[in-house]
């Protein structure tokens, strides 16, 4: 029976969960010479962008795109994009509020005026009602620094924010990897890890049988073959692609403790697969930061 948990864009390298690399502001942000404005209405700004940004996640979570067209970078829009896409799977109706506690006051990050972070303290609330069953109540947590870029005089852009405790660019990684079998092509987009391990897929039908996708055809196995994971969650949209259909999902597992000799297994279309996908998971890491 299908476990009816929701799914978040929820990414991190598994040997990064708990390190910070720097992150660039947008390809051409505003002359420096533009913020030098009065430092109280910089500070009312970017107060302002940080009230933003917990109102665009909040609308993310329910299946909106508020939060990508905040994005400064490629990581944050990609994060952002993957967010909205596997809430919007969801089996159900997903409702949500904010909370903000504290908003610090912004400081310049490594001497760039043009990038400028705040310490924020909030939350999101969700309720989560699926078709059928009781409701799944939690909070995504938002503490930590918040990190801003200048988009344009007087508009600021979200470069990176901590949710679960871990910074979204320490927290979710670009895979990229595509893989070819007869009649399917399956993206593994990007890999995450918080609060569980999810893998961000595109899988499309190119040949002419309907490809399906469910929890028991996706598990994580040791070097024997031996499952040490099931997956707690396969977006809806993937458990049947049409002939010609492209659907955009995640896979998602409790973390492990240990993954070496671990590797993601997937048969499409279920145990008739004559050549499942086996992505060893050291593979994946070797792509995150160091």
């Amino acid at each position: 029976m299908r476990r009816s948990t929701v799914p978040l864009a929820i990414a991190v390298a598994l040997s990064a969960m708990a390190c910070t690399s720097d992150v660039a502001g947008p390809a051409n942000p505003a002359p420096r010479a533009e913020l030098r404005g009065a430092p109280a209405l910089l500070q009312a700004q970017v107060r302002s962008a940080a009230l933003d940004v917990v109102d665009a996640y909040r609308a993310t979570v329910i299946g909106g795109d508020d939060l990508e067209a905040l994005a400064a970078t490629p990581l944050m829009r990609r994060f952002a994009y993957w967010l909205g896409v596997t809430n919007r799977a969801f089996p159900g109706e997903i409702k949500a509020t904010s909370i903000v506690n504290a908003i610090g006051p912004a400081t310049v990050v490594s001497g760039q005026a043009q990038v400028l972070e705040v310490e924020l303290s909030a939350q999101v609330d969700v309720v989560a009602q699926p078709v059928e069953g009781d409701p799944l109540e939690f909070s995504v947590p938002l503490d930590g620094p918040v990190r801003f870029a200048a988009a344009e005089p007087g508009a600021w852009r979200v470069i990176d924010l901590v949710r679960f405790g871990v910074p979204v660019s320490g927290a979710f990684l670009p895979l990229d990897l595509v893989y070819e079998q007869p009649g399917a092509r399956l993206t593994l987009d990007a890999f995450g890890g918080v609060p569980n391990w999810s893998f961000f897929v595109r899988l499309v039908a190119t040949g002419s049988r309907v490809l399906t996708l469910d929890e028991s055809d996706v598990t994580l196995v040791d070097t024997r073959g031996t499952v040490v994971g099931k997956a707690i969650e396969v977006s809806v949209p993937l458990l049947e692609v049409a002939p010609g259909g492209r659907i955009d999902g995640a896979l998602s597992f409790e973390p492990l403790d240990e993954y070496r000799g671990v590797s993601l297994r997937i048969d499409l279309s279920g145990p008739e697969d004559p050549v499942p996908l086996e992505i060893p998971l050291r593979s994946l890491i070797a792509r995150g930061p160091a």
